[in-house]
C-alpha cells in the first residue's frame, strides 16, 4: 500500500462536524419559514388527535421547498404529542400500487410489513382498517407525489378505500395528506371521490435567496467546523441555488464542495469547489434522490439502458442484453416505473404490427446513472 493511499486511510481531520445535516432525508431541529405553512397543515389535521374526522389536505410547490420536510415534522410533533394518531408517510413515486400502499398502511400499524403469502388485497386491508377500529386509534396518511397515482389510475381507488373505511368499519377515523410537486398538473376526481375529498390546499412559494442562505448557513454551521465555509462562497452556492430553484442542490452542494475541500486536504472551501460540486450533482440529484427506492430489478435494468444507451433504443434490444434471469413483464414493469420517476422516456409504438417496439430514451446523463450504481 503506498503512503498517498495511507495517509487518506488514516487521516481523520474532517471538516464535517455532522455529515448527516446534509443529507436529504434530514429533519431540522430549527425549521425556518415555514411557520405559516406548517399551522396551516396542523390546523386541518388537529382534529384527528381528538378522534375526530380532519380536514384533508393538499399541499403545493415547486420541487425544494420544504413540503416534504415540513410534513415529516409535523408527524414527527404528532408521535411525541398523541399516542392515538398513527402517521404514515409514503413516497408514491416507489409505491404506486394499490397493495404497495396498503402494505405501507398496514407497517405503520404493526410496526412491521404484512407476509407476503399471496394475500389478496382485500384481506390486507381488512386486517389493516380492523386493526384501528380494534385499537381504537384515528389514520392519518401523507402521499407524496400523489400525482403519480393519478397517472396510474389507481388515485381514486385509494382515496376511496381510506376516506370512506369507516363505512367498513364503525369508529374508524382516518385523514390524508396529498403532496404534489408538478406545478402543470390539475387532480380532477369523480363525484364519488369529491363528496369525502374536499382538500384544503396550502401552497408552498419559492424561497427568496436571502432565505436560502439563511437556511444554508444554518445547516453549514451545524453540520461543518467553524471557519470551514466563509460568507463568500455561502454567497455564491446560495445564488447557484436560487438561480436552479432547488434548495436541495445548495444543501448537497455544500456537502461536495467541503468532500472536495478534503480530497485535497484543505480546511476551507473555495468557490472552485462549490462550481465543480454543482457541476457534478446537478444531473445526478434526481437519480440520487429516487435510487434508494428501486429494487435490484430496477437497478439492474437501469443499469442496461445507462450502458446501453446510444447503441440502441428499442425496448427488445435493451432486454435481450439483460442475459435472461428476467421475465418480460417483468422488464416491462420496471422501465414503466423509471418512466414515472422521470429517469427515462418511452415512446410508445402507435401500432403492434410486425416491427413495431417500443422505444427508450434517457432523461438524465448516463455518467450519472452509472456513477451511482457504482458507488
Amino acid at each position: 500500500m503506498s503512503s498517498k493511499i495511507k495517509d487518506i486511510l488514516m487521516w481523520d481531520e474532517s471538516l464535517f462536524r455532522n455529515p448527516e445535516v446534509f443529507d436529504l432525508s434530514y429533519i431540522p431541529e430549527v425549521f425556518k419559514y415555514r411557520d405559516n405553512e406548517l399551522e396551516a397543515i396542523s390546523h386541518n389535521v388537529k382534529p384527528l388527535i381528538k378522534g375526530d374526522f380532519p380536514t384533508n389536505t393538499i399541499v403545493l410547490g415547486p420541487t425544494g421547498t420544504g413540503k416534504t420536510t415540513s410534513v415529516k415534522l409535523l408527524f414527527k410533533n404528532i408521535t411525541e404529542v398523541s399516542n392515538s394518531v398513527v402517521p404514515v408517510y409514503i413516497n408514491c413515486q416507489f409505491h404506486y400500487r394499490e397493495f404497495s400502499i396498503m402494505s405501507q398502511i398496514f407497517r405503520g400499524i404493526f410496526g412491521y410489513p404484512p407476509v407476503e403469502t399471496g394475500k389478496p388485497l382485500t384481506t390486507l386491508y381488512e386486517y389493516t382498517m380492523g386493526e384501528l377500529q380494534k385499537k381504537e386509534k384515528t389514520l392519518l396518511v401523507a402521499l407524496d407525489d400523489v400525482d403519480f397515482l393519478f397517472h396510474v389510475n389507481i388515485a381514486e381507488n385509494i382515496l376511496y378505500k381510506i376516506l370512506r373505511a369507516h363505512e367498513i368499519f364503525p369508529g374508524v377515523k382516518t385523514g390524508i395528506i396529498g403532496i404534489i410537486t408538478d406545478n402543470a398538473f390539475s387532480f380532477k376526481v369523480s363525484e364519488k371521490i369529491r363528496t369525502v375529498f374536499m382538500p384544503n390546499e396550502v401552497h408552498f412559494k419559492s424561497y427568496s435567496q436571502a432565505t436560502i442562505m439563511d437556511i444554508l448557513r444554518y445547516r453549514a454551521d451545524i453540520g461543518l467546523f467553524p471557519s470551514v465555509i466563509d460568507e463568500e462562497v455561502l454567497d455564491k452556492i446560495s445564488e447557484i441555488t436560487f438561480e436552479k430553484g432547488d434548495l436541495r442542490l445548495g444543501i448537497r452542494g455544500i456537502r461536495e464542495a467541503a468532500m472536495l475541500a478534503e480530497l485535497q486536504g484543505r480546511r476551507k472551501i473555495i468557490v472552485d469547489d462549490v462550481e465543480k460540486a454543482i457541476e457534478r450533482i446537478s444531473s445526478s440529484l434526481h437519480v440520487e434522490n429516487v435510487f434508494d427506492g428501486l429494487s435490484k430489478t430496477d437497478r439492474r435494468v437501469l443499469k442496461v439502458i445507462a450502458e446501453n444507451s446510444g447503441k440502441f433504443t428499442k425496448a427488445n434490444d435493451f432486454f435481450n442484453t439483460l442475459d435472461g434471469g428476467m421475465s418480460y413483464e417483468l422488464f416491462r414493469k420496471s422501465i414503466v416505473k423509471l418512466e414515472n420517476l422521470k429517469i427515462v422516456d418511452i415512446q410508445r409504438a402507435q401500432s403492434r404490427g410486425r416491427g413495431k417496439q417500443n422505444l427508450i430514451h434517457l432523461r438524465v446523463p448516463k455518467e450519472a446513472i452509472l456513477e451511482i450504481i457504482k458507488e
